[in-house]
């Protein structure tokens, strides 16, 4: 190993333990940013505050590390801070204890028959013991040997996990990189900060300046109420009081238009069909639900079990089922995107190659986890299958569309219970509570990896690395971030409790995930349910409009409307319509009337927006830290 090689070394792990320590308190204990993830759903953190600040501070000293040693940093921290906690630890560990604790472990409770067959390597201790207890009621040490088993099992089940999709990926990489050569437009922010020059331009600060006005002003109001708030949501219900037009803005489909700098900046970045298709096709959401209202059908919610586990995750649940339009569109894109590289992999998929090894052993391997957690062989090959055609999808919506994807917030267990229905004997016991845990999926950014891995081969080629360099960097990280996540989340978890944590402190929706887990074992193991028909019309509908599209695409040069448009904005554009709705616009009118040298000449402005709002996200943290006080962070 040379110097230059053990220096980056040390950087990864230095830098993501000294993260993974720094996250547990600005957001778990006092509520401050989120700067390591935030959770399932797509928009809310598409960049990660640490690794982009780290990018920024390299870049004032620019001789200390080269830029392909930058570029492997920035994707092994993108893997192992998101990890260390809201990315992955904050949703993970609580979801593991929350069923063991309280009422839930109650024998005459409903989810007593579910729990109790619990494998005893899966999770720390049983019923009511003593690892569940402390972690809920704080004022304990880490009772490492009850965590000794569990750790090593999802360890070795995240590791394995992340090595077949690198597979995966490196199958695909020919395909994606090199013959359709994808757009990788969220690399742009990153790749300029690598480069290093990005603060000599003038309209770079300026658009430095929107957010750091913004969340200036609004973090001021915060910690000094007297301040008067920027306020940068206008609510459209408001304004829809009346029959028919208020069914267009309901509790569970809001009607909000949002001003958020970073995802202006992010819609700047994307293609200009995929940024119109997204806030247009939401729109068209707006005008389903107006036709739902004339057919009489606002409450109709079919025939599936209610809450499933997270009604957050398939929102609205009724008529016309957004949620399910919009998976069977990213089902379709994963499909058709292993159809089209069909011929690639063929090529690739060779017995003398070790990545094609790697890609079956690792299947393998992921397999025999699931069997011995309780899913049935068949569905467990299905279940693999459903998982990575839903990562590739998503990995297509932000690699290529650019789109703000911030993990992959689908539940497989939901998918075969809406196929094949629900109830006692239809599945075994042990396969609601295997489809339960495996919700983690749904609630953290591992099912993003497949993404993050393309974007660090792509800046691999960019700046001159090696593969082998870039993938033993990411690995390192992912190392590095597991281990200082479970130290340092589960030291903060056993020294203050959850339910401190909960109520006073900043992890009302981390500590919440776990119940999500049993609802799901429970209404799923416990309520009668013929297969959902309905819901299923609407994947297969989702899926035939995607194709449509797809065709017209083909056909059509100047097609404006595009799939992953569609995809995104049915299913999540009610989060981010408005900003893209800016950024579309500010795009459009560039290229248009200034053609391409306008868009770049402008560009350093819009990754402004993004790096400002980062830089808040900083500077707002460490003023979390000085303050100290719990639960009293602003959290932008």
């Amino acid at each position: 190993m040379n110097f230059a090689t053990g220096r980056l070394a040390l950087l990864i792990v230095g830098i993501t333990v000294a993260t993974g320590w720094l996250v547990q308190r600005v957001e778990l204990i006092y509520k401050g940013p989120y700067l390591a993830g935030a959770g399932s759903f797509p928009g809310e953190q598409v960049f990660l505050a640490m690794p982009l600040g780290v990018l920024g501070a390299l870049a004032l000293v620019r001789r200390f590390i080269s830029p392909g040693d930058r570029a492997v940093l920035y994707a092994a921290l993108v893997v192992g801070v998101s990890v260390t906690a809201s990315g992955m630890m904050h949703r993970f560990l609580p979801g593991l204890l929350t069923g063991f604790y309280g009422g839930f472990a109650r024998e005459s409770g409903p989810y007593y028959r579910f729990l109790s067959i619990v494998p005893d390597w899966l999770v720390p201790g049983g019923l009511n013991s003593a690892p569940a207890v402390a972690a809920f009621e704080g004022g304990a040490t880490v009772p490492w040997g009850a965590w000794l088993l569990p750790l090593a099992a999802w360890t070795a089940f995240f590791a394995a996990f992340f090595l077949t999709t690198f597979c995966l990926v490196s199958l695909l990489r020919e395909r994606w990189l090199h013959t359709e050569r994808l757009g990788f437009p969220l690399l742009e922010m990153p790749r300029a900060l690598i480069a290093g020059d990005l603060f000599t331009q003038r309209m770079f600060w300026w658009g430095m300046l929107v957010p750091c006005v913004l969340f200036g002003v609004n973090g001021l109001h915060h910690y000094a109420p007297s301040v008067p708030e920027i306020s940068t949501r206008l609510n459209l219900a408001d304004f829809l009081l009346d029959d028919p037009w208020k069914a267009m803005a309901t509790f569970e489909s809001p009607f909000y238009f949002d001003f958020v700098p970073l995802l202006v900046g992010v819609a700047f970045l994307a293609p200009v069909e995929v940024s119109f298709s997204t806030w247009f096709f939401y729109i068209v959401t707006r005008v389903q639900l107006l036709l739902t209202y004339f057919l009489g059908r606002q409450e109709y919610r079919g025939d599936f079990i209610p809450g499933h586990g997270s009604p957050w995750l398939d929102w609205p649940g009724h008529f016309p089922f957004f949620m399910n339009q919009a998976r069977g569109g990213l089902l379709f894109l994963g499909v058709f995107s292993l159809w089209t590289a069909k011929r690639s992999l063929a090529a690739a998929f060779s017995w003398r190659s070790g990545v094609a090894w790697g890609f079956v052993l690792g299947l393998a391997f992921l397999w025999f986890w699931l069997t011995a957690l309780g899913v049935p062989p068949l569905m467990g090959i299905c279940s693999l299958v459903l998982i990575l055609l839903l990562g590739l999808a998503f990995a297509r919506l932000r690699i290529d569309g650019g789109l703000p994807i911030a993990g992959t917030p689908q539940i497989v267990g939901y998918i075969f219970f809406v196929a094949m229905g629900t109830g006692a004997g239809l599945f075994t016991d042990s396969t609601y509570m295997a489809f339960g845990f495996l919700a983690v999926f749904g609630f953290t950014m591992i099912g993003l990896w497949p993404a993050l891995q393309f974007e660090g081969l792509k800046l691999a080629e960019l700046n001159g690395v090696s593969t082998r360099r870039m993938v033993c960097g990411m690995v390192l990280g992912l190392l590095a971030g597991l281990a200082a996540g479970y130290v340092f989340s589960l030291e903060t978890i056993y020294e203050h409790g959850l339910f401190a944590l909960q109520e006073q402190g900043g992890a009302r929706s981390e500590a919440r995930i776990g119940r999500y887990y049993n609802y799901l074992m429970k209404d799923a193991g416990g309520t009668d349910g013929p297969t959902d028909w309905v819901r299923l019309g609407f994947h297969a509908a989702g899926a035939g409009f995607t194709w449509i599209l797809a065709l017209m695409r083909q056909h059509f040069l100047r097609w404006p409307l595009h799939p992953m448009g569609f995809v995104f904005g049915t299913g999540f554009g009610w989060i981010v319509w408005g900003s893209v709705f800016c950024g579309w616009l500010c795009k459009w009118l560039a290229v248009r009337y200034g053609g391409a040298q306008t868009y770049r000449r402008v560009m350093p402005f819009f990754l402004g927006l993004i790096f400002g709002e980062i830089c808040m996200r900083l500077l707002w943290a460490g003023v979390a830290l000085w303050q100290g006080e719990m639960g009293g962070g602003y959290r932008i």
